[in-house]
């Protein structure tokens, strides 16, 4: 299960990758460590801190696990699914922060695009954990379940 769940993320990230190069792009353009910080590690902190360390460290290991309680699953399925709107409530904050920084700073065209990036890298950034974190972990935990519940 751990390979399946690997071989996804890297296809994903290979995928991300050919469509920036594809584009044009360079992949350090897609970096921002403003928008990593408040839309990836904030929401972590935050959910270390409403769940504690145990249970943060619990709901990474407890679809893989084979001596795992349903009651585990649960609490880390509850843990997956707060953490996914935080992360998109924190992306949609820089959303907003970054059109109030365009808005503002109208007349400056320099100002424009730096606050463009932030606004559209921050939700990039919510979409990629939602693919390669959220899902993948949540219909891990779901499946655990339904196993579970058969037996």
């Amino acid at each position: 299960m751990i390979l399946n769940y690997v071989f996804a993320v890297a296809a994903m990230g290979i995928a991300f990758m050919l469509s920036v190069w594809s584009l044009g792009g360079l992949l350090r353009g897609y970096v921002d460590s403003v928008c990593l910080l408040i839309t990836v590690v904030f929401p972590l902190i935050y959910q270390w801190a409403l769940f504690g360390f145990r249970a943060l460290k619990n709901a990474f290991t407890a679809g893989f696990r084979k001596d795992v309680s349903l009651e585990d699953l649960d609490q880390a399925r509850l843990f997956f699914k707060s953490y996914a709107k935080v992360v998109w409530f924190s992306a949609l904050s820089l959303v907003i922060i970054g059109m109030v920084a365009m808005l503002r700073y109208l007349e400056d065209r320099s100002a424009l695009g730096p606050n463009m990036a932030m606004t559209l890298l921050s939700i990039l950034y919510a979409a990629m954990l939602q693919i390669i974190v959220f899902i993948p972990f949540s219909v891990i935990l779901n499946r655990r379940i339904n196993e579970s519940a058969e037996v």
